[in-house]
């Protein structure tokens, strides 16, 4: 009887142990639990961590800046809501409760979208933190389409129109025959040449040259009704010829500042309308076009060469002799746009177009 009444007191002892041991534990869970949830504590001096909710502007802002700073509390200011439940969060800006209005101030600024959350404790009295987000406005932004009012600084201040090529398969099948033909036989001789005869001499040839085109330009300037121009091409034949002792010194541009023409007939077709029609690769002759046939078979009637050479080999001499001693201030030039471009015959053929487009402009 004895032992069966210990028995039923230890056990009623044991039920009032786990009674108050569960709900203690039961306590302290819910406790921590909403402290967790509930009333988050955002004192820095407990450690806790600190989540901010940012918006899909800030987040895809590239100029995000963080500044955490303790400032004195305003004993004046109303103390900062310590609860934020996930209900009331306006998720476009998290910093705002459903209902309240948003700072007109600051949104309607033309500065930097500034968005300050205070956060504090009943148990800090003399200081808070203050987290500060920065971030650049949508009128500060360059957008992709504003890229397109921008002015390229290199581009023509007038568009030249683009050269029709229905020859291409032809014009890239002689443009590969001259380059073969530069690369193997032209260049070496001209290379050779440059060596072997000294810079003054070869300028002196070219203005030799130029000189005796003269007639072309004569004939052009007067045909485009250019009277500045064809001025200019009769006082510089007789001062070259005469003082420049037959056109071997430019003495016109030097001591007169009267500068060379560059004028023939394929400019006078230009300048009446006459398009330039298709692209064309004439063989060793290089880049032209059908306007440019024309003009370049009218101004051999104009050239010296065909009037007074003695006969079809020397004529012909004078022009290979004039197209080494040209080539020869050009070939390294020549050599540099074959490594630097990926089509030559493409950028060959847009230089030219441009340039004969440039000519008939002036």
């Amino acid at each position: 009887m004895r032992i069966k009444t210990f028995r039923l007191k230890l056990i009623a002892l044991v039920y009032l142990f786990l009674f108050f041991g569960v709900a203690s534990i039961v306590d302290a869970v819910g406790f921590s639990i909403d402290s967790r949830w509930s009333k988050p504590n955002l004192n820095p001096k407990i450690g806790n961590g600190l989540h901010v909710f940012m918006s899909q502007d800030a987040r895809d802002a590239s100029d995000v800046t963080l500044t955490m700073k303790k400032v004195p509390n305003d004993p004046s200011s109303p103390p900062p809501l310590s609860y934020l439940n996930w209900r009331d969060i306006d998720w476009k800006n998290p910093f705002l409760k459903h209902g309240q209005a948003p700072d007109s101030s600051s949104s309607a600024s033309n500065g930097p979208t500034r968005a300050t959350l205070n956060t504090s404790n009943d148990l800090a009295s003399d200081s808070s933190m203050k987290l500060e987000l920065k971030m650049p406005s949508s009128t500060s932004i360059i957008t992709s389409d504003s890229f397109d009012d921008l002015e390229d600084p290199f581009a023509s201040k007038s568009a030249s129109p683009e050269m029709p090529d229905p020859f291409e398969d032809y014009n890239r099948f002689m443009f590969d025959f001259n380059e073969g033909f530069y690369d193997n036989i032209m260049e070496p001789i001209v290379r050779e040449y440059r060596d072997i005869v000294n810079e003054d001499i070869r300028m002196g040839i070219s203005n030799i040259f130029a000189n005796a085109m003269a007639p072309l330009k004569l004939v052009s300037s007067l045909l485009q009704g250019d009277v500045e121009k064809t001025g200019r091409v009769v006082g510089r034949t007789i001062i070259n010829t005469t003082l420049g002792l037959g056109g071997m010194f430019d003495v016109a541009s030097s001591a007169f500042d009267i500068d060379d023409v560059n004028e023939d007939l394929d400019q006078v077709l230009g300048s009446y309308g006459v398009p330039t029609g298709p692209y064309v690769v004439l063989p060793l002759f290089g880049p032209s076009s059908v306007r440019n046939i024309f003009g370049r078979a009218g101004g051999m009637f104009l050239s010296p060469t065909f009037h007074f050479a003695p006969g079809v080999e020397v004529g012909g001499s004078l022009t290979v002799t004039e197209q080494i001693n040209d080539t020869s201030f050009i070939v390294d030039d020549i050599e540099q746009l074959e490594e630097s471009t990926i089509d030559k015959y493409e950028s060959v053929r847009d230089f030219y177009g441009q340039y004969r487009d440039g000519l008939v402009k002036e």
